[in-house]
């Protein structure tokens, strides 16, 4: 699903025009990214929890170069689903 299909269809679902629903989203994803670049936890109940992980620095080999180099510490985002949410997508996936 792309961002113009999604706002599509916030504003079939609900009473909000396109334009409406189109800054909804954007603002909806803009502190969704601003709270996520704290490096701290997004909870959203009932859907699941956005985490932001480090990774370690860690060695690889180049083929290119034929040397040992290290590979920087990074962040990176996961996702969980919550456990409700799961239920409900695994009993609508099996009927």
């Amino acid at each position: 699903m792309t961002k113009k299909e999604l706002i599509n269809i916030a504003a079939e679902k609900s009473s909000l025009t396109h334009a409406e629903s189109k800054v909804l989203l954007d603002s909806t994803i803009n502190v969704i990214e601003n709270h996520l670049s704290t490096k701290s936890s997004l909870t959203i109940p009932h859907f699941g929890t956005f985490d932001v992980r480090k990774s370690k620095e860690h060695r690889f080999f180049n083929i290119v170069k034929e040397t040992i180099m290290m590979a920087p510490q990074k962040y990176s985002i996961f996702f969980h689903i919550s456990s409700e949410y799961k239920d409900q997508l695994q009993k609508k996936y099996q009927s």
